[in-house]
């Protein structure tokens, strides 16, 4: 307790010193809260986005057409559809936590307009199953949804926009069928739907499998994907694993983080950034740290002697330098976490347009979300960054001190 005494002491000897060093510190504290705040804010909308239109839980296809579907070159394969047997359902159904499941037809096609043509992906559904795994219906802005057995298409907002469409006005779709020919279907704008994912509202269309599987050359019971929604979105990968045990090497089961390797790689990036950004605030501070008690070993070069001659061991003096060095740490920290709080709530209750932080380029970046991002507390964060500031500081305290500790009592009282 004498030691600690002695360093609360010194702590604030040298007041506007402690403070300018752990506010350098509490500025790495905030800076990387709030960074993590944001990037869990905006993975959670993105992969909730995903599932909610693009692609669930998991997916079930041949590996050749995922293969294809991944690289950008390549159109969709309508060749690699597969009949959806009873058995395969029943594989399906022995996923634990299943929620829902549909079969899906994707392909590649060309929106026809007046003046050119714009190249979307066609989501041929079961409107009967659609409903209970993707959320397009909900955000219907104009029109009707398609009804199983009926003609016409829904189309995102954005490509409504681009074409100049309202509801009731004809589309043709031109794409290549089976045989490998060309084949056009024409229909109707049923509805136009503005989701948040930017992707779903400019590149696809949505129609009725029946009305489609005529002019794709194949059986009703076909479809590239069957899309499986679960109860929580944790259960995914021990659905994948247990479902590819179950279909061999017959299929292939993944997923939404395994379709969407772009958004990983953003996720992983940004959290890269992070940690860079605080590495590079903490090196500051640490540096700051050992400036302080070098300055503080040469101010009180006296009263080391002192305490040297009184008995006082080496480790000793040390440590009365290694808690001090804690104690701006935990200052530090504690005002940096404070300070993170107040801005995370804010940012947690009124969110952060996304635009504006990118530009409007959402899409270009592979972000699937349109419109605000919120943030999410996260407090093993701030346990960890408040220990982990706290630890620096007493280690970036050693060096200085057990050189200042080393000094011999008789030339530092006399200052020799």
């Amino acid at each position: 307790m004498y030691l600690f005494r002695i360093a609360f002491r010194n702590l604030f000897r040298r007041t506007r010193r402690t403070i300018l060093i752990g506010s350098m510190l509490a500025a790495a504290v905030v800076v990387f809260l709030a960074l993590d705040s944001f990037m869990l804010g905006m993975m959670e909308v993105s992969f909730r986005n995903v599932i909610d239109f693009k692609t669930p839980h998991v997916e079930l296809g041949r590996r050749e057409f995922f293969d294809k579907k991944d690289d950008p070159a390549e159109d969709l394969p309508i060749e690699e559809a597969f009949v959806i047997t009873e058995e395969l359902k029943e594989d399906i159904k022995k996923i634990d936590g299943i929620s829902a499941m549909t079969k899906v037809t994707d392909f590649t096609a060309n929106f026809v307009g007046p003046r050119e043509d714009y190249p979307v992906t066609v989501r041929a559904i079961d409107p009967d199953s659609f409903d209970g795994v993707f959320r397009n219906r909900e955000y219907l802005v104009e029109g009707e949804f398609i009804e199983s057995g009926g003609s016409g298409m829904i189309v995102g907002a954005r490509l409504a926009e681009l074409f100049e469409l309202q509801v009731g006005d004809h589309a043709t779709l031109l794409f290549r069928d089976m045989r490998d020919s060309f084949s056009t279907i024409e229909g109707e704008i049923k509805g136009i739907a503005a989701t948040p994912h930017p992707d779903m509202n400019q590149h696809f269309v949505l129609i009725d499998s029946d009305n489609a599987y005529p002019f794709l050359g194949f059986d009703e019971n076909k479809a590239s994907q069957v899309m499986i929604r679960l109860k929580e979105r944790e259960q995914a990968p021990e659905a994948v694993s247990r479902l590819n045990r179950l279909v061999e090497d017959k299929y292939r089961a993944r997923s939404y983080r395994d379709a969407s390797q772009m958004l990983v790689s953003l996720e992983t990036w940004g959290y890269i950034e992070t940690y860079f950004i605080l590495g590079m605030i903490l090196l500051v501070g640490a540096i700051g740290i050992i400036n302080v008690v070098v300055l503080s070993a040469l101010e009180r070069t006296h009263e080391i002697g002192m305490m040297k001659a009184m008995g006082l061991k080496q480790s000793e003096i040390v440590r009365v330098f290694f808690y001090e060095a804690g104690g701006i740490g935990a200052i530090g920290a504690a005002i940096g976490c404070g300070a993170a709080a107040l801005l995370i709530w804010a940012f947690s209750a009124r969110g952060i347009e996304l635009a504006a932080i990118y530009g409007g380029v959402e899409l270009a970046m592979g972000i699937p979300v349109i419109g605000n991002v919120y943030g999410v507390w996260n407090p093993a964060a701030f346990i960890i960054i408040f220990v982990f500031v706290v630890i620096l500081s007493m280690l970036s305290s050693l060096p200085p001190s057990r050189w200042a500790a080393k000094k011999d009592p008789v030339k530092a009282i006399y200052h020799r």
